[in-house]
């Protein structure tokens, strides 16, 4: 990327259509499933983001071949052999441990280097790894790397109790359950949306799974590899929050397609609360008109389908404009709040304890030079520059263009000023 930096003219509506962009969390899990095949799989509405592309790359590296159609992948695993990854593709991409489970599952040895991403918390994977030792893998974890094999009796089917249901935990599990022998009951599962996509992937390729959307998921292993997928990837629902914490802010009105209401419904019911005027046109299209005298609300965070964390950093700057005194006690991951000196820098009033955030009202945001320090943080930025009096700088972008796609080509298209020098890959490709 040329450029990580935008300016954004703020203090204008936003109106007009937008358009949501394919699962970035649903589409890396499925990503990783294409491990499982021998043959060419195509993932449909695949959204081209960095992480994305990131994936790609260790598919590459691994053997298979990964090449863009339009906006579809064609993802052909028949002659992958290499069962090791280097930091050098782990580090950038959180993700990248969703390969740990398929590779393990189909050849029996896997090693990779520990993972990275946003600077948001610890985000452990005892999970996984604990989840696969019941599994019956031998597992070697070092400060470095993650190294796990078979026994020459495979995999078996267990029941597995997550302590907590970490979602790319779930994933994982499920992805290496597919090739173990009878059947896995993953109790305390991960509920949100992305799950539910990745089992419907994986049933269309020739698993036996119930419980999509469930706490208790029962998984019929496998003994011969899967079929490839031809599969459409679900709407982004953190995208479509995003712009509906946006309308909130600024829609006059902003029409959304792909924003299903039964993804947003805890989310909507905040954004109503606060004062946003909030049309279901149709299952997928929300219609949204900003709050004119927008309301403080308080909120906590949690697993699905309680209010997602993803969204908290865009909605507390929504109620840093709000009307009195708002609290937010963030409880999945611990420093989500590094989005927080963005918003004080652009006038707002926080006081952060612990992990609860107390928002005390102010009357408008004023535009600065901010940083976005992860991909939300920015998010968050963002949408605070396109409210704030002025122009404002935010720099970080990078962050941003791992989670949204065509970001500014969006946001042109709804009214955002900005300038698309300094914009980088924030426009979109061309």
């Amino acid at each position: 990327m040329a450029h990580n930096l935008i300016s954004i003219e703020g203090g204008r509506d936003v109106v007009g259509d937008v358009y949501i962009s394919g699962s970035k969390n649903a589409g890396l899990p499925i990503m990783a499933a294409s491990i499982l095949t021998l043959g060419e799989s195509t993932l449909e509405r695949a959204p081209g983001l960095t992480d994305i592309e990131n994936f790609a790359s260790i598919l590459r590296y691994l053997g298979g071949s990964v090449v863009w159609r339009s906006n579809s992948l064609r993802i052909d695993t028949a002659h992958m052999e290499n069962r090791e990854l280097p930091a050098s593709l782990t580090r950038p991409l959180r993700a990248s441990i969703l390969a740990l489970g398929p590779l393990l599952a189909r050849f029996g040895h896997v090693k990779i280097s520990l993972p990275g991403g946003c600077t948001i918390g610890k985000r452990p994977i005892d999970e996984h790894i604990s989840g696969l030792e019941k599994l019956g893998a031998c597992i070697t974890l070092t400060q470095m790397a993650i190294e796990a094999r078979v026994p020459c009796t495979g995999l078996q089917g267990t029941v597995l109790q997550l302590r907590t249901p970490t979602v790319t935990g779930t994933m994982n599990l499920m992805l290496a359950a597919c090739r173990a022998r009878g059947i896995t009951h993953i109790h305390n599962a991960a509920r949100e949306p992305e799950v539910v996509d990745l089992c419907r992937c994986l049933i269309s390729m020739g698993m036996v799974i119930h419980g999509e959307g469930t706490e208790h998921l029962e998984i019929h292993g496998r003994d011969i590899p899967l079929r490839p997928y031809n599969y459409r990837l679900m709407d982004d629902r953190i995208e479509g929050g995003t712009f509906l914490i946006l309308g909130a802010m600024a829609g006059n009105p902003l029409r959304i397609h792909g924003c299903r209401e039964d993804h947003q419904a805890v989310l909507i019911q905040k954004l109503r609360a606060v004062g946003a005027h909030i049309t279901i046109e149709t299952p997928a299209i929300i219609m949204i008109i900003k709050a004119s005298n927008p309301k403080a609300i308080d909120i906590m965070t949690g697993p699905y389908p309680a209010f997602p964390s993803d969204l908290q950093p865009q909605l507390m700057t929504l109620l840093s404009i709000s009307q009195g005194v708002s609290r937010i006690h963030e409880t999945v991951f611990e420093r989500r709040f590094n989005h927080v000196a963005g918003l004080l820098a652009m006038g707002a009033k926080i006081q952060l304890v612990g992990k609860n955030a107390v928002i005390h009202g102010v009357e408008r945001l004023v535009a600065r030079a901010v940083a976005a320090t992860d991909l939300r943080a920015g998010a968050s930025l963002v949408i605070a520059a396109i409210a704030a009096e002025g122009v404002s700088v935010i720099q970080g972008l990078e962050h941003v263009d791992r989670g949204y796609e065509r970001l500014g080509d969006k946001l042109s298209s709804i009214g955002v000023v900005f300038n698309t020098e300094a914009a980088g890959s924030i426009a979109g490709p061309n």
